[in-house]
C-alpha cells in the first residue's frame, strides 16, 4: 500500500511568479559547475570518500537499502546543487552504481541489493533501518485511518436523494 501525501490544492505558485522572482536565484538556474561527465564522476567520487559520507552509505547498504536508491539520491541531489546538468546525471548514473558497489564489496557486505525491492521487502528494509522504533504501529495505524475514511466516504455517499436512506 502506497502512502500519499496530502497537498493543498492552492499551495501553488501564481502564473508568472517565475517572472517576478529574482534571477538566477536557485542553483538550476546558474550554469553547472561541471559539464564534462568525467570530471562531475571524479567530483562525486571525492565526495563519497568522505568518512562520514562513506560510512552513512555502508550503514544503508547494509540495512538492505539498493546501490539504485542511492544513486538516483546522490545524482539527484548534485543536479539540485549545481553540480552539473540532468544530461550529465544521466551520464554518470551507471558509474556512480559502480562505485557504490565497490564501496559495498571493499566493506565486505554480504547481500548487496541492486535494484529497488519490491513492495513487500520494503517493509523490512524500513524495520531493519528504524530498529529503535514499531514500524508496524504505524503502517497499522495508516491502515487503520485510510479504513476509516473509506466508510465516512461511503456513508457521505449514501445521503443524495434517491438513496435508500438508514434504515
Amino acid at each position: 500500500m502506497a502512502i500519499e501525501r496530502q497537498q493543498n490544492p492552492f499551495d501553488t505558485p501564481v502564473p508568472g511568479q517565475s517572472l517576478t522572482d529574482t534571477p538566477k536565484n536557485w542553483a538550476w538556474e546558474n550554469p553547472p559547475r561541471f559539464t564534462n561527465s568525467e570530471k562531475a564522476a571524479q567530483f562525486v567520487w571525492s565526495k563519497l570518500h568522505n568518512k562520514e559520507t562513506a560510512s552513512k552509505i555502508i550503514i544503508l547498504l547494509e540495512a538492505g537499502v539498493s546501490v539504485e536508491a542511492l544513486t538516483k539520491v546522490i545524482v539527484f541531489s548534485g543536479f539540485i546543487e549545481g553540480a552539473y546538468t540532468p544530461d550529465v546525471a544521466f551520464l554518470i548514473t551507471p558509474i556512480i552504481e559502480k562505485m557504490i558497489l565497490a564501496m559495498g564489496k571493499a566493506a565486505k557486505i554480504e547481500k548487496i541489493k541492486l535494484s529497488r525491492p519490491k513492495e513487500k521487502q520494503t517493509k523490512k528494509i524500513l524495520e531493519s533501518i528504524f530498529k529503535s522504533r514499531d514500524v508496524n504501529e504505524d503502517i497499522m495505524a495508516l491502515e487503520m485511518k485510510d479504513k476509516q475514511k473509506k466508510t465516512e466516504d461511503n456513508k457521505n455517499n449514501n445521503k443524495g436523494l434517491m438513496s435508500k436512506g438508514d434504515k
